[in-house]
């Protein structure tokens, strides 16, 4: 699965104003309905991956996180990725094989989230199966990681837990699963 979608938010005049290490901001002039110009401002960042993992036992794997200049949270394994262009399934297979220490040979796409009008990116989340540890945690040099399992209903319950962070693009597709019977059982059936 190569990443080969552009942006297609950014118009051609846009002029770059700012190029950090994971954001690259750009303005233009857009013209408006009433013939007007408006000053118009996008910011995008770098593309990511996340990663629904699912042990051998069914639980679903997520990890406890710290970072320089955060509080602990909870996570699904996942991240930026490394080089622009990456296959965004190699950055979920290197992601989940990074910060928990576990593989799987069973992955299939759940949903890719566009961004908004304003921050343009990509994040995919994946599921995979039947996960298996294969080696230790190699987190970062600035995360510290431990990973702990959850069922399905505990994992669906984090999307009311304020430690659960960085995944607001998810938090609907939980919420609707755990209100609502028949997208629970077709959230589950999608997992498992």
């Amino acid at each position: 699965m190569t990443n080969t979608q552009s942006h297609h938010h950014i118009p051609e005049n846009a002029q770059c104003v700012f190029e950090g290490i994971r954001n690259t901001i750009y303005q233009w002039d857009q013209e408006m309905y009433d013939r007007s110009t408006a000053r118009f401002e996008c910011n995008r960042y770098t593309d990511g991956a996340f990663v629904v993992p699912v042990l051998e036992n069914g639980n679903i794997l997520l990890t406890k996180q710290t970072q320089p200049g955060r509080e602990l949270f909870v996570s699904l394994p996942g991240g930026g990725f490394d080089i622009p262009n990456e296959d965004p399934l190699e950055c979920a297979k290197r992601e989940l094989r990074e910060e928990t220490g576990y593989t799987s040979d069973d992955w299939e796409l759940w949903f890719r989230f566009d961004g908004t009008s304003h921050v343009m990116m990509y994040v995919y989340y994946f599921i995979a199966r039947n996960c298996q540890k294969t080696q230790e945690i190699t987190p970062d040099p600035g995360e510290k990681i431990e990973t702990f399992e959850v069922n399905f209903d505990t994992f669906l319950e984090f999307s009311s837990n304020p430690e659960f962070q960085h995944h607001w693009n998810l938090l609907p597709h939980m919420y609707e699963a755990r209100l609502n019977t028949k997208e629970y059982k077709a959230l589950r059936e999608k997992i498992f």
